[in-house]
This record gives structure tokens, C-alpha cells and sequence, in this order.
């Protein structure tokens, strides 16, 4: 009887305890459906718009997708590219590719610039360099300042001729590298108001003075050096006042002899290059329309 008092007194105790518990634990499943429902309505919602192109840019202005920089090449270059870009306010980007995907080069290059998120400020001011590995194309896409102003046809036509024959040979960090160059050297340039056009020009190659230095002092030793060897086999020969002097006996008398100016007849004629003359006389920049909509400047070609 004992053992059945104390069985029938631990499950009154239990009873009792499962009584209090349960309201508790109620309320609180309660307020853990509330907070619930509150994050779904409000922190979960999807937004019903997503723009385009968002304000910061898409792709960085390096992008090697073709493998053709090593690691420290592609760093150097970047940060060239980002310096250019924002000292500018005008950036500069170069992208390399296997294929065009059965686009034209300028075609791609366009559509890389506009929905990259590419370009500067508001007006999205910039250019872009193209390289195609599949079918050795490459094209440069200009949109906003870089089109209306730094970067004319000439000045495109220019850049290229620097850059091409290095994409040519393989020479990819050096073709890279020149081309942000020519790109710094056009907006410094157009930053004085006076761009680079067909009549207006930079220098194809610009020598470090102590080159030029170094060319003269190598040329003249050299000069000296071949003189005074020379002039050893001289020393028997001895200066004479007169050409009478050097007349050997029995030869023919020598006669005086002198020619006057008289008169000068110059023709001159004019060759036109057809091509020359249409790019020489008009300058500036044209333009295509991207499959966005939006107008651009560039060049392209083969290498």
C-alpha cells in the first residue's frame, strides 16, 4: 500500500508541474508566430525593380578572360588603368576574349562598354580596348567625352599603329601597356583644350636625351679613332700651295675650268591621296549607333 501511495503522489506532482508549464509555453509560441509573420511581411519583401546597369561598374577595367597577362602583369596594368581613369575622370578599360560570338569586333566592344556598367560620371565617359583571340580582331569602342573630344579618327588611327604590331608579335603586357600610355599622353592632351587631330599630332618616338648624347660622344670617338688611322699612312704626303705641284711629268697639262649659275627652273606638282585628303581635311569623330541605342566613336582591325 505504501508503494502505491507514494506512485500515486509523484503523478499528482507531475500533473501539477505539467499544469503550470504549459500556459508558459503557449504564450511564448505565440509571440514566436507574430515575430515570425512580421519578417515575412516586411524584411523578406522582393523588390519589384532591379536596374540594368547599377551606379557602380560591373566588370573591373581589366578583364583577361583569354589568359594572356600573368598575374603580376595584371596587377601593374590595373592599377595603370584605374590611375588613368580617375585622374581623368574618363576610364579607360581593356577586355580580351576567345571569341567574338559571332558578333563584328566594334559590335562587341560596344555591347561590353554599355552593359558592363563601363564609363565615368553621368555621361559614362570612357573608352575600350577589345582583344579577340579566336579571330585575332581587335576594336576600340569610345563613348561620351572620349568620343566628342579626346580621341578622334586620327587620333584612334595613331594609337593603334602604336600598339598593333606588338599584339602581332605576342608581346601582350607591352601592346597592353602602350596602349594606356598613348591613352594618358591624348587626355592630357585634350585637358588643355587643344586634342590631338590630324593636324595635331604627337611624335611617333620620343628619344631620352641622354641617348642622344650618348649616339654623338660613341659617333665622334669612333670618327676620331678611324682619322688617326688614316692619317698614319699620311705622314709622307706633305701639303703642296698649288695643284701644279701634283702633276706628274708626261701626263696631260692640267686646264682651269668654272661653271657659272646661270638660271633655275623649278616644276611642281601636287599628288592627292584620296584617302589623305578626306582624312587630312576633316577630323574629328564619327559615330555608330550600339545595339543599345547609344552612340559611339572606335576604331578596329586585324593582328
Amino acid at each position: 500500500m505504501k508503494i502505491k501511495k507514494k506512485i500515486w503522489g509523484c503523478l499528482l506532482s507531475l500533473l501539477c508541474i505539467l499544469m503550470l508549464v504549459l500556459p508558459v509555453m503557449a504564450s511564448e509560441s505565440q509571440e514566436t508566430d507574430s515575430e515570425v509573420s512580421a519578417v515575412t511581411s516586411e524584411d523578406l519583401a522582393v523588390p519589384t525593380e532591379i536596374p540594368a546597369i547599377p551606379e557602380k561598374r560591373q566588370k573591373p577595367l581589366l578583364v583577361d578572360d583569354a589568359g594572356l597577362l600573368t598575374e603580376e602583369e595584371s596587377n601593374a596594368l590595373l592599377n595603370k588603368l584605374e590611375d588613368i581613369s580617375q585622374k581623368y575622370e574618363n576610364e579607360v578599360g581593356i577586355v580580351t576574349v576567345n571569341s567574338l560570338e559571332g558578333k563584328t569586333a566594334e559590335a562587341y566592344a560596344d555591347d561590353y562598354y554599355d552593359y558592363n556598367g563601363y564609363g565615368y560620371g553621368e555621361n559614362d565617359d570612357g573608352l575600350l580596348l577589345l582583344i579577340s583571340m579566336g579571330e585575332r580582331e581587335w576594336a576600340i569602342s569610345t563613348y561620351g567625352y572620349s568620343h566628342t573630344v579626346a580621341f578622334t579618327d586620327a587620333g584612334l588611327e595613331f594609337i593603334s599603329g602604336q600598339f598593333q604590331s606588338k599584339l602581332s608579335s605576342g608581346n601582350y603586357a607591352d601592346a597592353f601597356n602602350c596602349f594606356a600610355d598613348q591613352c594618358d599622353d591624348f587626355l592630357r592632351q585634350a585637358a588643355t583644350g587643344e586634342p590631338y587631330d590630324v593636324d595635331n599630332m604627337p611624335s611617333k618616338g620620343k628619344v631620352h636625351p641622354f641617348w642622344l648624347v650618348t649616339d654623338l660622344v660613341v659617333a665622334f670617338l669612333i670618327s676620331f679613332r678611324l682619322v688617326k688611322s688614316k692619317s698614319r699612312n699620311l705622314k709622307s704626303v706633305k701639303k703642296q700651295e698649288s695643284a701644279e705641284a701634283y702633276e706628274r711629268k708626261g701626263s696631260m697639262s692640267l686646264r682651269r675650268s668654272t661653271d657659272s649659275f646661270v638660271n633655275r627652273i623649278v616644276t611642281q606638282r601636287t599628288i592627292r591621296n584620296e584617302k589623305d585628303s578626306s582624312s587630312s581635311s576633316s577630323g574629328g569623330s564619327s559615330s555608330h549607333t550600339s545595339s543599345s541605342g547609344r552612340s559611339h566613336g572606335g576604331a578596329s582591325g586585324k593582328f
